[in-house]
C-alpha cells in the first residue's frame, strides 16, 4: 500500500525529530548534564548542569531549544557567559532559571527579557546585581523570585524595585540580611571569648596536673585497695556488732525469765541460781555489744575517710589524665570559634562596603 504523500512527509519528519532529539540527549548526558521530566504527566523538561562545570561552555547550549519544552535549567558553576544567554533566550516555555555563581553580568541579563513565562531566577554569587535585576523585572510579568547573594544587593536598588514591583520577592532583604549579619557576628565574637576563656582553664589544667599523672596513679591504685580493705574491715565489724546486739538480747530476754520464775519460787534455789548465772552472762555479752559497736564505728568512720580519699584520688587522677584531651578539644574549640569569628567579620565588612 503506498501512503499519501503528505502522510509520508510527516512521519519522515516525526523521525528526524526524534533523532534530533537523541542527538542532543547524548550531548547533554556527555557533558555530565541530565534531562528529566517536570512532571510524570507533562512532557515539559528539566535540563540539570550543575554538576557538569566548565565542560558546559556557551557553544554547548546552541541546541538545548531542540530537545523540547524545557521549564527547568540549571547551570550552576558552569562556564556560561553573556553570551551563551541568546541560547537560553530561545526557550520560550522558561519557568525556572538556575544561574549560581556564573560569570553572567547585567548587560547579559538584558537577552533574557522575551522569557515572559520565566518565575525563578537565581543569580546567588554571579555577576549580576540588582541594578540588572532593575532593568530586567519590569519586561518579565510572571517573575516571582530573585535570589543574590548579599554583597550583590542594596537597600537602595531593592526598594525600588520593590515600588516598580510589589510581588516580586527578591532575597535576600538587605535590612534583614544586615540584623542576621549583625547577630552572627555578636554570636560568634561571644563564642570567640568563651573558647578563649575555656581554653585558658584547659591550659592552667593542662601544665598544672598532666604531670602528677605518674604520680597520682599509683597513689589511686593504692588509695581504691585501702578503700576496699576497709569497707571489708567495716562489713566485718557491723556484722560482729550486730550478732552481739542479737546475743545481748536473747540473753537478757532469758534472764528476765529465769528471773521472773524464781521471784515466783523464792525457796527455789536451783532457780535463783540459774538466774544468776543468765544475769552474768547478759552483762557480760552487754559489755561485748558495747564494745564491738564502738569498734563498728571506729571502722566505719575510717571507711568513710578511706572512701573520700578514694573519690579525691580519682578525681584529681581523672582530671589529670584528661587534661590533654580537653587542652586539645579546647584549642580545636578555639580555633572553630576563630574561624567562624572571621567569616562573620568578613560578611559583615561586606555588607557594609569596608
Amino acid at each position: 500500500m503506498k501512503l499519501p504523500p503528505f502522510i509520508l512527509a510527516l512521519l519522515l519528519a516525526t523521525t528526524a525529530q526524534a533523532e534530533t532529539n537523541q542527538a542532543v540527549l547524548d550531548h547533554v548526558k556527555s557533558l555530565g548534564g541530565r534531562v528529566r521530566r517536570v512532571s510524570a504527566k507533562r512532557e515539559a523538561l528539566e535540563v540539570d548542569f550543575e554538576f557538569s562545570g566548565d565542560k558546559v561552555t556557551d557553544a554547548e547550549l546552541a541546541r538545548l531549544a531542540e530537545l523540547g519544552p524545557i521549564e527547568s535549567l540549571r547551570l550552576k558553576k558552569t562556564g556560561l557567559t553573556d553570551a551563551g544567554l541568546q541560547h537560553v533566550a530561545r526557550l520560550a516555555g522558561l519557568r525556572r532559571l538556575y544561574l549560581e555563581h556564573t560569570a553572567i553580568t547585567n548587560a547579559g541579563l538584558k537577552q533574557l527579557a522575551g522569557l515572559k513565562k520565566l518565575e525563578y531566577l537565581n543569580l546567588y554569587q554571579a555577576q549580576a546585581t540588582d541594578e540588572g535585576l532593575l532593568e530586567l523585572a519590569p519586561a518579565l510579568p510572571a517573575l516571582k523570585e530573585v535570589y543574590f547573594h548579599p554583597r550583590q544587593v542594596t537597600a537602595a536598588t531593592i526598594g525600588k524595585i520593590s515600588e516598580k514591583l510589589p510581588g516580586l520577592r527578591v532575597w535576600p532583604r538587605p535590612e534583614r540580611e544586615r540584623a542576621r549579619v549583625e547577630a552572627v557576628l555578636k554570636l560568634s565574637e561571644a563564642n570567640l571569648a568563651d573558647a578563649e576563656s575555656e581554653w585558658k582553664v584547659a591550659e592552667k589544667e593542662f601544665k598544672e596536673l598532666h604531670p602528677l599523672v605518674k604520680e597520682l596513679k599509683p597513689q589511686f591504685e593504692n588509695a581504691k585497695k585501702a578503700a576496699e580493705a576497709a569497707r571489708k574491715k567495716a562489713d566485718k565489724a557491723r556484722k560482729s556488732a550486730e550478732t552481739a546486739k542479737r546475743r545481748a538480747a536473747d540473753l537478757e530476754r532469758k534472764f528476765k525469765d529465769a528471773d521472773r520464775q524464781a521471784s515466783a519460787s523464792p525457796d527455789d534455789e536451783n532457780l535463783k541460781k540459774k538466774a544468776a548465772e543468765l544475769k552474768a552472762q547478759a552483762d557480760e555479752a552487754g559489755r561485748e555489744r558495747q564494745e564491738l559497736e564502738k569498734k563498728s564505728d571506729t571502722e566505719r568512720l575510717a571507711n568513710e575517710a578511706a572512701q573520700k580519699l578514694r573519690q579525691e584520688l580519682e578525681k584529681k587522677f581523672h582530671r589529670a589524665s584528661n587534661s590533654k584531651k580537653k587542652f586539645e578539644l579546647a584549642k580545636a574549640e578555639i580555633e572553630a570559634a576563630r574561624l567562624h569569628a572571621e567569616y562573620a567579620r568578613r560578611d559583615h565588612k561586606a555588607l557594609n562596603g569596608k
